[in-house]
């Protein structure tokens, strides 16, 4: 146990962003289950008209297509990461993150009132992504960000805990980010999102077994695009 446990563990926290499961749904930050419409987990399928604008919408929570970001890491080797962005199809967003020992690959799906996530894997090749037919396939197995963006406002394990917060970060200071928290037993995860830009800062706050406190950042360094 000790301070090697919670180094590990704040790497798995910082590679998944999120802890446990829900009863019985398969989740990184939340639980969640494909639907028509609106599922009882929360999630929704792509709509037509307004709700297709509000779902187009939701891609201000993400970089523009093409984007390259790097994020500056403290508290963990494998806190620092470099990501790649791609919008495949106004509905959808692959993000590659590249922590130095693995590349991660993240797909979302942008919904009317939600960013769902349906996957969240380790990849050999930022290159080699599933093609629309398979991507429609995909079952959501956790929400990324929900409205409506409100302090209090709850989905899966995560609580919107600011809306108008800043953040600094290497590459600027922020204002009006959105805030959201995971509390558990030993530890906190917050993430700070900017409409325009997306995540810009990630936040790992543990207990370690000696009651000290032990934090992991990732915070926005550089980003090519904007």
């Amino acid at each position: 146990m000790g301070k090697l446990y919670v180094v590990m563990l704040c790497m798995m926290l910082l590679l998944l962003g999120a802890c446990g499961k829900p009863d019985s749904t398969a989740m990184d930050n939340s639980g969640t289950s494909k639907g028509s419409a609106t599922t009882e987990n929360g999630t929704s399928n792509p709509g037509e008209g307004k709700e297709h604008a509000e779902a187009i919408e939701m891609i201000n929570y993400f970089p523009p297509d093409g984007t390259q970001a790097r994020f500056e890491g403290m508290g963990n080797e494998f806190a620092e990461f470099e990501i790649e962005v791609a919008h495949p199809t106004e509905h959808y967003v692959i993000i590659h993150e590249n922590n130095g020992g693995a590349i991660v690959r993240r797909i979302f799906r942008l919904e009317p009132d939600a960013i769902n996530i349906l996957e969240e894997q380790v990849v050999e090749n930022k290159e080699d992504f599933p093609d629309l037919p398979a991507l429609e396939e995909m079952t959501p197995t956790g929400v990324y960000l929900k409205k409506p963006f409100t302090k209090g406002a709850t989905f899966g394990f995560w609580t919107i805990v600011d809306t108008d917060a800043t953040v600094e970060t290497p590459y600027q200071t922020f204002d009006q980010a959105l805030v959201i928290e995971e509390k558990g037993k030993d530890y906190i995860n917050r993430k700070y999102f900017v409409e325009g830009i997306g995540e810009v800062k990630r936040e790992s706050v543990m207990q370690t077994t000696d009651g000290e406190e032990f934090t992991v950042t990732s915070s926005l360094e550089s980003i090519d695009d904007l």
